[in-house]
């Protein structure tokens, strides 16, 4: 699925219901986004050019968090009917670096921000036959060193997997 200005197309309704029940302003609609940086055209969450990868496609919404969309594939469970862990760190780890890379200044290099530190808590199982939402936001900067939050949520925004980071963008 992507995201974008189809973020919202396979169920318009239960996508208004889901932001509605977050507290979050999600007014408007999302802009999809772009990731320019050196060096992330094959990564295995967001890299376009990676066949066996997730191929995470993000949106920004008008409030700054960065949302992606995915439908986990077969051979990506934990338990039979369960995101395995992994696949859902990659997730939040690929969303909360889109926001991490989205605050950098606009002058900065193109450079990407790698992970620093990532913590996660696994609140509920992530169930493989919903399509899996994660959304992220940049809680503070301090110097070089970008602090981040993301969530999986459910359909009704409930939380199912968190996670805070600490990014870094890489130098020459």
């Amino acid at each position: 699925m992507t995201v974008g200005s189809e973020a919202c197309d396979d169920s318009v309704v239960a996508c208004e219901v889901m932001t509605d029940r977050l507290g979050t302003d999600r007014s408007g609609e999302p802009e999809p986004v772009l990731i320019e940086r050196m060096g992330v055209s094959r990564c295995f969450g967001c890299g376009q050019a990676n066949a066996e990868g997730l191929r995470l496609v993000f949106a920004r919404w008008p409030d700054g968090t960065v949302e992606t969309r995915h439908q986990a594939a077969s051979h990506h469970c934990g338990l039979d009917t369960v995101v395995h862990g992994g696949i859902q760190a990659t997730i939040l780890d690929e969303v909360m670096g889109v926001a991490a890379q989205l605050a950098l200044p606009e002058d900065s290099s193109d450079m990407a921000c790698v992970t620093a530190e990532m913590h996660l808590v696994y609140r509920a199982p992530v169930p493989m036959a919903s399509i899996v939402v994660a959304r992220a936001m940049i809680e503070r900067i301090d110097g070089r060193d970008l602090y981040v939050r993301g969530t999986i949520v459910d359909p009704d925004g409930k939380a199912l997997t968190e996670a805070t980071s600490r990014w870094r963008q890489l130098r020459r």
